[in-house]
């Protein structure tokens, strides 16, 4: 996503933060992301549950980008996770996400190396 997106200013005119993809922003999900880092190598993950989420709005006052791990799909000796990319803004009361952008990473299990390795990455918007 940084390789296709990073160069993009998404603030939209700055009504809202541009995206960091060195600094990405996930909605906390307990099932999925509970164990997951928070960083690898330069990249800094930072997991945020609905009350973070709006605490966050409120301070910044602006729109911001958040990341949506999905579940894991297995077919056969395939794995594939898809990842999205929503903007998130907070009014009356209640979280609203705008789907933008998503990528979908393949993943195959390499005998030789007893691990699972990426075959393909996809990516896609709206």
């Amino acid at each position: 996503m940084e390789k296709s997106w990073g160069q993009i200013d998404d603030s939209n005119g700055r009504s809202g933060i541009r995206t960091d993809y060195r600094h990405m922003l996930v909605e906390k999900d307990p099932q999925i992301t509970d164990g997951l880092p928070s960083q690898l190598g330069d990249y800094r993950v930072e997991y945020l549950d609905d009350q973070m989420k709006i605490d966050r709005f409120k301070r910044l006052r602006k729109e911001f980008s958040i990341l949506k791990i999905h579940p894991m799909q297995s077919e056969g000796s395939r794995l594939t996770i898809q990842v999205s990319v929503y903007y998130l803004t907070y009014a009356k009361g209640r979280l609203n996400l705008g789907l933008s952008d998503w990528s979908e990473v393949e993943f195959h299990y390499d005998c030789e190396k007893q691990s699972y390795v990426v075959s393909a990455v996809k990516l896609g918007g709206i």
